[in-house]
Protein backbone atom coordinates (compact mmCIF):
# COMPACT_ATOMS: atom_id res chain seq x y z
CA UNK A 1 0.00 0.00 0.00
CA UNK A 2 1.52 3.29 -1.03
CA UNK A 3 1.40 6.26 1.72
CA UNK A 4 -1.12 8.85 1.50
CA UNK A 5 0.36 12.22 0.02
CA UNK A 6 0.39 14.69 2.71
CA UNK A 7 -0.43 18.36 2.23
CA UNK A 8 3.49 19.20 2.42
CA UNK A 9 4.11 17.03 -0.31
CA UNK A 10 1.28 18.22 -2.72
CA UNK A 11 3.02 21.53 -2.48
CA UNK A 12 6.28 20.51 -2.96
CA UNK A 13 5.09 18.41 -5.70
CA UNK A 14 7.01 15.64 -4.86
CA UNK A 15 6.52 11.77 -4.24
CA UNK A 16 4.61 11.05 -1.45
CA UNK A 17 7.11 9.10 1.21
CA UNK A 18 10.16 10.67 -0.61
CA UNK A 19 12.89 13.31 1.08
CA UNK A 20 14.00 16.08 -1.15
CA UNK A 21 17.95 15.97 -1.68
CA UNK A 22 19.45 19.24 0.08
CA UNK A 23 22.06 18.91 -3.12
CA UNK A 24 19.32 19.30 -5.17
CA UNK A 25 19.33 22.99 -4.88
CA UNK A 26 22.77 23.65 -4.82
CA UNK A 27 24.95 25.73 -6.88
CA UNK A 28 26.28 23.54 -9.46
CA UNK A 29 24.11 20.46 -8.99
CA UNK A 30 22.10 18.99 -11.57
CA UNK A 31 19.53 21.39 -11.64
CA UNK A 32 21.49 23.22 -14.49
CA UNK A 33 22.47 26.21 -11.79
CA UNK A 34 26.74 27.13 -12.69
CA UNK A 35 29.38 26.88 -9.86
CA UNK A 36 31.09 30.20 -8.34
CA UNK A 37 34.04 29.39 -10.68
CA UNK A 38 31.47 28.73 -13.87
CA UNK A 39 29.45 31.83 -12.96
CA UNK A 40 32.69 33.55 -12.51
CA UNK A 41 33.69 32.93 -15.96
CA UNK A 42 30.91 33.87 -17.76
CA UNK A 43 31.08 36.81 -16.27
CA UNK A 44 34.67 37.36 -16.98
CA UNK A 45 35.32 35.73 -20.69
CA UNK A 46 38.39 37.46 -21.01
CA UNK A 47 39.97 35.74 -18.17
CA UNK A 48 40.12 31.73 -19.95
CA UNK A 49 41.84 33.96 -23.09
CA UNK A 50 44.79 35.15 -20.41
CA UNK A 51 45.06 31.85 -18.60
CA UNK A 52 45.50 30.40 -22.27
CA UNK A 53 48.16 32.53 -23.39
CA UNK A 54 50.13 32.74 -20.56
CA UNK A 55 50.06 29.05 -20.30
CA UNK A 56 51.69 29.15 -23.74
CA UNK A 57 53.94 31.67 -23.33
CA UNK A 58 55.00 29.90 -19.95
CA UNK A 59 55.80 26.50 -21.88
CA UNK A 60 57.05 28.64 -24.56
CA UNK A 61 59.53 30.17 -21.82
CA UNK A 62 60.47 26.88 -20.25
CA UNK A 63 61.23 24.88 -24.10
CA UNK A 64 63.50 28.40 -24.66
CA UNK A 65 65.44 27.45 -21.18
CA UNK A 66 66.19 23.79 -21.70
CA UNK A 67 69.75 22.83 -22.36
CA UNK A 68 71.02 22.73 -26.02
CA UNK A 69 68.00 24.47 -27.62
CA UNK A 70 68.60 25.47 -30.76
CA UNK A 71 70.19 28.97 -31.53
CA UNK A 72 67.23 30.22 -32.97
CA UNK A 73 64.76 29.41 -30.33
CA UNK A 74 64.23 32.56 -28.30
CA UNK A 75 61.98 32.54 -25.54
CA UNK A 76 59.20 35.28 -25.28
CA UNK A 77 61.16 37.42 -22.46
CA UNK A 78 64.37 37.41 -24.44
CA UNK A 79 62.05 38.53 -27.97
CA UNK A 80 60.24 41.34 -25.00
CA UNK A 81 63.85 42.78 -24.30
CA UNK A 82 64.51 43.01 -27.92
CA UNK A 83 61.44 44.90 -28.22
CA UNK A 84 62.39 47.80 -25.75
CA UNK A 85 66.30 47.58 -27.02
CA UNK A 86 65.03 48.37 -30.56
CA UNK A 87 62.40 50.99 -29.46
CA UNK A 88 65.02 52.60 -27.29
CA UNK A 89 67.40 52.87 -29.79
CA UNK A 90 65.25 55.23 -31.87
CA UNK A 91 65.06 53.06 -34.81
CA UNK A 92 61.61 51.13 -33.86
CA UNK A 93 59.38 54.34 -35.08
CA UNK A 94 60.82 55.32 -38.28
CA UNK A 95 60.13 51.55 -39.34
CA UNK A 96 57.03 51.05 -37.85
CA UNK A 97 56.09 54.43 -39.50
CA UNK A 98 57.20 53.82 -42.76
CA UNK A 99 55.43 50.37 -43.27
CA UNK A 100 51.86 51.82 -41.61
CA UNK A 101 52.22 54.42 -43.87
CA UNK A 102 52.35 51.76 -47.00
CA UNK A 103 49.73 49.24 -45.54
CA UNK A 104 47.29 52.18 -44.56
CA UNK A 105 47.56 54.02 -47.83
CA UNK A 106 47.01 51.21 -50.17
CA UNK A 107 44.05 49.61 -48.19
CA UNK A 108 42.49 53.12 -47.72
CA UNK A 109 43.03 53.04 -51.85
CA UNK A 110 42.40 49.53 -52.44
CA UNK A 111 39.40 48.82 -49.62
CA UNK A 112 38.02 52.00 -50.40
CA UNK A 113 37.45 51.28 -54.20
CA UNK A 114 36.73 48.00 -53.41
CA UNK A 115 33.89 48.94 -51.73
CA UNK A 116 32.37 51.51 -54.07
CA UNK A 117 32.09 49.50 -56.82
CA UNK A 118 31.46 46.65 -54.95
CA UNK A 119 27.97 48.46 -53.72
CA UNK A 120 28.01 49.47 -57.35
CA UNK A 121 28.21 46.19 -58.84
CA UNK A 122 25.40 44.80 -56.13
CA UNK A 123 22.53 47.08 -57.55
CA UNK A 124 23.37 47.27 -61.11
CA UNK A 125 23.79 43.95 -63.15
CA UNK A 126 25.28 45.89 -66.32
CA UNK A 127 28.19 47.16 -64.15
CA UNK A 128 28.48 43.65 -62.39
CA UNK A 129 29.12 41.88 -65.65
CA UNK A 130 31.63 44.46 -66.76
CA UNK A 131 33.94 43.51 -63.80
CA UNK A 132 32.49 39.87 -63.14
CA UNK A 133 35.08 38.00 -65.59
CA UNK A 134 37.87 40.47 -64.51
CA UNK A 135 37.97 39.86 -61.22
CA UNK A 136 37.56 36.09 -61.58
CA UNK A 137 40.46 35.83 -63.94
CA UNK A 138 42.78 38.65 -61.60
CA UNK A 139 41.52 37.04 -57.94
CA UNK A 140 43.01 33.48 -57.93
CA UNK A 141 47.10 35.54 -58.95
CA UNK A 142 48.79 35.99 -56.24
CA UNK A 143 49.12 39.97 -56.10
CA UNK A 144 52.95 39.45 -55.08
CA UNK A 145 53.62 37.71 -58.53
CA UNK A 146 52.77 41.23 -59.95
CA UNK A 147 55.43 43.10 -58.08
CA UNK A 148 58.21 42.55 -60.64
CA UNK A 149 55.76 43.59 -63.49
CA UNK A 150 54.91 46.55 -61.63
CA UNK A 151 58.49 47.22 -60.51
CA UNK A 152 59.55 47.42 -64.03
CA UNK A 153 57.61 50.77 -64.94
CA UNK A 154 57.70 52.16 -61.45
CA UNK A 155 61.00 50.91 -60.16
CA UNK A 156 60.87 49.46 -56.29
CA UNK A 157 59.68 52.56 -54.80
CA UNK A 158 56.98 52.95 -52.69
CA UNK A 159 54.51 54.06 -55.12
CA UNK A 160 54.87 50.45 -56.41
CA UNK A 161 54.56 48.93 -52.70
CA UNK A 162 51.36 51.05 -52.39
CA UNK A 163 49.93 49.83 -55.39
CA UNK A 164 50.41 46.17 -54.59
CA UNK A 165 48.73 46.26 -51.85
CA UNK A 166 45.71 48.57 -52.69
CA UNK A 167 45.00 45.71 -55.93
CA UNK A 168 45.38 43.29 -52.89
CA UNK A 169 42.86 45.13 -50.50
CA UNK A 170 40.47 45.35 -53.27
CA UNK A 171 39.26 42.45 -53.56
CA UNK A 172 37.80 41.63 -50.50
CA UNK A 173 36.09 44.55 -50.44
CA UNK A 174 34.38 44.16 -53.67
CA UNK A 175 33.58 40.70 -53.05
CA UNK A 176 31.88 41.19 -49.82
CA UNK A 177 30.61 44.14 -50.76
CA UNK A 178 28.41 42.73 -53.92
CA UNK A 179 27.31 39.79 -51.87
CA UNK A 180 26.29 42.21 -49.07
CA UNK A 181 24.40 44.32 -51.68
CA UNK A 182 22.90 41.08 -53.54
CA UNK A 183 21.48 40.47 -50.15
CA UNK A 184 19.03 43.08 -48.85
CA UNK A 185 15.73 42.40 -48.99
CA UNK A 186 14.11 43.10 -51.83
CA UNK A 187 10.90 44.29 -49.70
CA UNK A 188 12.90 47.42 -48.76
CA UNK A 189 13.69 48.06 -51.98
CA UNK A 190 10.16 47.70 -53.43
CA UNK A 191 9.05 50.34 -50.45
CA UNK A 192 11.60 52.72 -51.31
CA UNK A 193 10.58 52.86 -54.85
CA UNK A 194 6.79 52.86 -53.98
CA UNK A 195 7.36 55.60 -51.54
CA UNK A 196 8.75 57.58 -54.55
CA UNK A 197 12.14 57.60 -53.25
CA UNK A 198 15.05 58.60 -55.59
CA UNK A 199 18.16 56.09 -56.67
CA UNK A 200 20.33 58.24 -54.73
CA UNK A 201 18.06 57.83 -51.61
CA UNK A 202 17.36 54.37 -52.18
CA UNK A 203 20.77 53.63 -52.40
CA UNK A 204 22.16 55.80 -49.58
CA UNK A 205 18.79 55.07 -47.05
CA UNK A 206 18.32 51.50 -47.69
CA UNK A 207 20.63 49.78 -49.08
CA UNK A 208 23.97 50.82 -47.70
CA UNK A 209 22.65 50.47 -44.49
CA UNK A 210 21.75 46.94 -45.17
CA UNK A 211 24.81 45.75 -46.90
CA UNK A 212 27.03 47.72 -44.30
CA UNK A 213 27.58 44.71 -41.88
CA UNK A 214 29.11 42.48 -45.11
CA UNK A 215 30.61 45.19 -46.37
CA UNK A 216 32.52 45.87 -42.96
CA UNK A 217 33.96 41.98 -43.25
CA UNK A 218 35.12 42.57 -45.99
CA UNK A 219 36.98 45.41 -45.37
CA UNK A 220 38.41 44.00 -42.07
CA UNK A 221 40.11 41.06 -44.40
CA UNK A 222 41.44 43.66 -46.26
CA UNK A 223 43.21 45.08 -43.61
CA UNK A 224 45.14 42.19 -43.05
CA UNK A 225 45.91 41.33 -46.15
CA UNK A 226 47.23 44.98 -46.63
CA UNK A 227 49.62 44.26 -43.57
CA UNK A 228 50.38 40.77 -45.15
CA UNK A 229 51.66 42.25 -48.47
CA UNK A 230 53.15 44.90 -46.66
CA UNK A 231 55.58 42.60 -45.54
CA UNK A 232 55.86 40.76 -48.33
CA UNK A 233 56.61 43.74 -50.62
CA UNK A 234 59.74 44.96 -48.06
CA UNK A 235 61.61 41.90 -47.91
CA UNK A 236 62.18 42.35 -52.16
CA UNK A 237 64.53 45.45 -53.52
CA UNK A 238 65.80 48.05 -51.32
CA UNK A 239 63.42 49.09 -48.67
CA UNK A 240 62.86 50.50 -44.96
CA UNK A 241 59.95 49.24 -42.68
CA UNK A 242 59.50 46.62 -40.59
CA UNK A 243 59.80 44.05 -43.46
CA UNK A 244 63.04 45.18 -44.86
CA UNK A 245 64.45 44.79 -40.69
CA UNK A 246 62.97 41.51 -40.83
CA UNK A 247 64.72 40.42 -43.85
CA UNK A 248 68.11 42.11 -42.74
CA UNK A 249 68.24 40.53 -39.39
CA UNK A 250 67.27 36.95 -41.01
CA UNK A 251 70.56 37.09 -43.17
CA UNK A 252 72.77 38.31 -40.36
CA UNK A 253 71.59 35.96 -38.17
CA UNK A 254 70.33 38.28 -35.70
CA UNK A 255 67.66 36.33 -34.31
CA UNK A 256 66.50 39.05 -31.54
CA UNK A 257 65.78 41.97 -33.98
CA UNK A 258 64.23 39.38 -36.21
CA UNK A 259 61.78 37.82 -33.58
CA UNK A 260 61.35 41.61 -32.43
CA UNK A 261 60.48 42.68 -35.59
CA UNK A 262 57.83 40.12 -36.01
CA UNK A 263 56.10 40.86 -32.88
CA UNK A 264 56.00 44.32 -33.58
CA UNK A 265 54.42 43.73 -37.16
CA UNK A 266 51.79 41.99 -35.16
CA UNK A 267 50.92 44.45 -32.97
CA UNK A 268 50.61 47.23 -35.05
CA UNK A 269 47.87 44.84 -37.39
CA UNK A 270 46.25 44.04 -34.04
CA UNK A 271 45.87 47.72 -33.43
CA UNK A 272 44.78 49.09 -36.48
CA UNK A 273 41.93 46.09 -36.85
CA UNK A 274 41.16 46.92 -33.27
CA UNK A 275 40.40 50.45 -34.48
CA UNK A 276 38.57 48.99 -37.44
CA UNK A 277 36.83 47.17 -35.40
CA UNK A 278 35.69 50.06 -32.86
CA UNK A 279 35.02 52.40 -36.07
CA UNK A 280 32.42 49.57 -37.57
CA UNK A 281 30.52 48.73 -33.99
CA UNK A 282 29.82 52.50 -33.75
CA UNK A 283 28.65 52.60 -37.35
CA UNK A 284 26.93 49.60 -36.72
CA UNK A 285 25.26 50.69 -33.59
CA UNK A 286 24.29 53.81 -35.37
CA UNK A 287 22.57 52.20 -38.28
CA UNK A 288 20.73 50.49 -35.82
CA UNK A 289 19.54 53.13 -33.58
CA UNK A 290 18.32 54.77 -37.14
CA UNK A 291 16.47 51.86 -38.01
CA UNK A 292 14.83 51.37 -34.76
CA UNK A 293 14.26 54.99 -34.88
CA UNK A 294 12.61 55.21 -38.24
CA UNK A 295 11.03 51.89 -37.53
Amino acid sequence: MSEPMSKSDLRSGQAPGRAVSPAANTPGSASGNPSGLQAHLRQRPWLITVAFVLTCLALWELAAARPGRPEYLLGPWRILNEVLALAEGGGLAAQVLASLRRALLGFAIGGGLGLLLGLLAGVSRNFRDLFDLTQAFTHPVPKIALFPVVAVVLGFTDVSRVLIIAISAFFPAYLNAVNGALGVNPRLLWVARNVGASRWRTFWQVLLPASLPRAVVGLRISLMVSFVLMVATEVVGHSNGLGAALMRAYREGAYGPMYAGIVCTALCGMAANALLGQASRRLLAWQAHAGGHHG
